[in-house]
Order: structure tokens, then sequence, then C-alpha cells
């Protein structure tokens, strides 16, 4: 069965939704207001406060006892309520191919500490695919049962490369699962909070195969937490066919991805529209099901990930490269076909081959591999980063020379020197930023 998007008027008729937040309402308020400010204001709306949420400026909210609804002068916003959309299908797995990941693992397999979070249901952390994989998991709503979805996604980024069953895109990264869904649904509410828990585990992506067509200030104000932290959100254009995308995914800073069959044709079930970024295959992806098993399965949900684990590459070989910079080599690297419109396949089909244009934190070092004592060298370098580069040269272990220690900035980078001992030299570039560091490593004779 084809599952759609389910507003929660509609999904209140249908009785599917059992998150706590169902029927629920919100308001935003300023979020510089201390504790009384807050109440005041919310008294004068004729509101009482249910619980206060985790963003500063929300609150959970209801009337009054003897204030009507409509006597409520806040804007009262509903919580909406999200269901995964995907089809499944038995077609052949042609995904890693047609996308040429392969071709571009020379670069990367993904590093393990590049982190990747699935927020989804939950992930079968007992698969065998996801030994050593994941980094951390929660549940942020209704009670933790694995699910084929979340799983799916979680394999198609980061399977493990064992020799047996599938390889993920981007292997070597690590997971993090962010449980939302209750049944087939999640609440607005719950996938900003899932939002907000990858963002304190250190995610460098973050995957929501999901969406509603509703905009939600809570979730985009998570997101835009994720955004001003240099987190990329990839997201699923939705699956009912229609010229209009789900939100999150309409988002400017989001990667809005759509599907394509495995002849680079959109899916018939694919939603397009502006604001469409690029499309994956999304057409008989083989990845994890629950239970150890593996499966087929159709949907945006599903070209979504993948070029999750793209990006994850990208970000193993430069965590510290901006997200309009990586967004701007992803779109460019896209394959277009003559007849594409931007509404219908957004910049082009996924090409791994963007790895090839994102630089190293450091590149592009010119330095003499061999001198004579005393002889006067330059030393250039490429710097692409937002990170400090520490540059040193060592001799028998020991600093010779630091030429940087600080944040510099991106551009070509000049440092001259004259070695008066015979020897071997180690020239090493290390890039760091939290957990992230990059090393790269030049030698030098002097004879």
């Amino acid at each position: 069965m084809k599952k759609k998007l389910a507003l929660l008027t509609f999904a209140v008729v249908v009785g599917l939704p059992t998150s706590a937040f169902a029927n629920s309402q919100y308001v935003q308020y300023d979020p510089t207001f201390n504790e009384q400010q807050k109440q005041t204001w919310l008294a004068e709306q004729g509101l009482q406060e249910v619980r206060e949420l985790k963003q500063d400026g929300f609150s959970l909210v209801e009337p009054l006892p003897h204030v009507d609804k409509k006597d409520v002068d806040a804007d009262l916003i509903p919580v909406s309520v999200v269901e995964k959309a995907t089809d499944s299908a038995q077609l052949q797995q042609t995904y890693l191919d047609q996308s040429r990941i392969p071709t571009y693992w020379k670069y990367s397999r993904g590093k393990t500490d590049v982190r990747v979070a699935i927020i989804d249901d939950a992930i079968d952390v007992n698969h065998s695919e996801f030994k050593n994989v994941i980094y951390k998991t929660t549940t942020i709503s209704g009670i933790r049962k694995p699910d084929d979805h979340g799983t799916h996604v979680a394999g198609i980024v980061a399977a493990a490369e064992d020799g047996k069953g599938i390889v993920g895109v981007a292997s070597g990264v690590k997971l993090i699962g962010a449980d939302v869904f209750d049944g087939d649904f999640a609440s607005s509410i719950d996938i900003g909070d899932g939002v907000l828990y990858a963002i304190s585990q250190g995610a460098d992506v973050i995957n929501l195969s999901l969406g509603q067509y509703e905009y939600d200030p809570y979730m985009e104000a998570a997101i835009k937490k994720a955004e001003a932290k240099n987190i990329i959100v990839v997201s699923a254009a939705g699956n009912d066919g229609r010229n209009k995308l789900l939100f999150p995914a309409s988002m400017n800073s989001v990667i809005a991805v759509g599907s394509v069959g495995t002849l680079g044709r959109a899916s018939t079930f694919s939603n397009y529209g502006k604001g469409l970024n690029i499309m994956a295959p999304g057409e008989g992806v083989y990845s994890t099901m629950v239970g150890n098993k593996y499966g087929y399965l159709d949907g945006t949900s599903m070209a979504t990930p993948i070029v999750s684990g793209v990006i994850a590459l990208a970000k193993s070989k430069n965590p510290f490269i901006t997200n309009s910079t990586l967004r701007s080599k992803l779109y460019a690297a896209a394959a277009k076909k003559t007849g594409d419109t931007s509404l219908h396949y957004g910049t082009g089909r996924l090409n791994a081959g963007m790895l090839a244009t994102i630089p190293s934190p450091v590149s592009k070092v010119s330095v003499p591999s061999v001198l004579k004592p005393n002889q006067p060298f330059a030393l250039y370098f490429d710097e692409y980063s937002n990170a400090k580069t520490l540059t040193r040269l060592y001799k028998d272990g020991k600093i010779v020379k630091t030429f940087s220690n600080d944040y510099l900035r991106n551009g070509t980078h000049k440092y001259t020197y004259a070695l008066k001992e015979a020897g071997t030299y180690k020239l090493v570039f290390a890039t760091s930023s939290g957990r992230h560091t990059r090393v790269t490593e030049r030698v030098i004779t002097v004879k």
C-alpha cells in the first residue's frame, strides 16, 4: 500500500495517530521572556501552559477553563502529524552504480568521526549490518519497536562493509537514531525534538525521510539551529506525485530529494515543484529490514538517504567545509538530460562525482622533496576549512618549526624556511575542530 502523508485533521477522523501530542496545540512567544513574563503573556491570551517545549519560545498550551477557544488571541498552532511515505516493490538493485558511488569510494568509504542522524522510526540495532555502526539511539515518542522503514533508511546510509549482505553508501560512518514515530505517525514536535537530539549528539548530517504539507515553526526552528551549526539536513520531497514539496524539504536550507527509476526518469509517485533540489534512485532500493533481513522498498524516503550517504562521504573528506559550499558542489555535479525541467528534476540526478570536487582541508601542497643544508625553500598550500590548522615540521619526532596554529583564511598560504641539518623531516598539516581532525603529510630530505 502506498502510504501518504496524513495531516492532523484527517488522522483524527480515521483514528490513526497515537502520539502523545495528537490533537495538541502550541504557541510561539518572545524567547527572551522570563518565566513570569511568559505566564503573564499566556494569561493575557486566555491560555495555560500544558508543558514547556525544548526550544525557547515555544509551549504546549490549552485554553483556560473559562475561555472559549475562539476567544483566544494568540495564534494556536496545531501539532501536525507526519507519516512515513513509502511503497514496497521487488525490483533489481541498481542505486549504487546508478549514482556512480563505487567509482568515487576511492576518496572515502566514510570516516568514523562523521555521524549521520536517522530521524525516523526505530532502527533494528541488532541487525548484523549495524554491528559497530550505531553511535547512539533514543526514543522520542511511543514505545521503541524496530521498524522496517527506519531500518531500511539506516542500511542505505551505513550498512557495514563486511563481505555479507549489503554495503552502505558511507559504510564507515556512525549512525545516530532518533525514533520519532508511534506506529506510522509522528508529531511535528517530536520531529523537532529529534533534530535537537541529533544536534546534541554531534550529527554532521540529518536525514529526514518524512514530511508534511503544512509549515511548522517548531520543526523549522530546530532545523535552523542545525544549519547554524553547519549540520546539513536532507529531506524527502514526498510520494504523492504532486506539484508541491513536503515540509521541511521545502525549506531553502534543506536538500529536497525526489526519486528517479532505474532509467533515470522521475518516478510517477515523486513530488515535484519549486524548491526541488536533486533526484536520486528511489525505486527497487534494496536494504536492511527488521529481523536481520533484507528487502526492496520504493519512495523518496529511499532516495533521501542515498543523498545523505554521499554528503557523509563529502564530510568525511572535509568535515570543515561549509554547508553552502557543499550544496553548491552537489548541485553542480548533478547529471542532467535534455528535456529536464527544474520543477521535475531540480538540478539533476545525484552524481557521486561531486566527491572529486570536494577539496581536502589542506590541498595543493607545494614543497621541495629534496634540499641541501641551509637552502631556503618556499612552502605553499591551499586551505579549505573553517577550522584551525597546525602546520609543523618534525625531525626524529621532535618539533623543528611551527608555521601556523590558528584559523587560516581560505586560499593560498606561503611560508619560507631553511633547514640547516641533513636528515629526513616530516611536514604535518593537522586541521582540527571539535572531534574532527584531518592530517596531510609531506617528507623533506636534506642531504
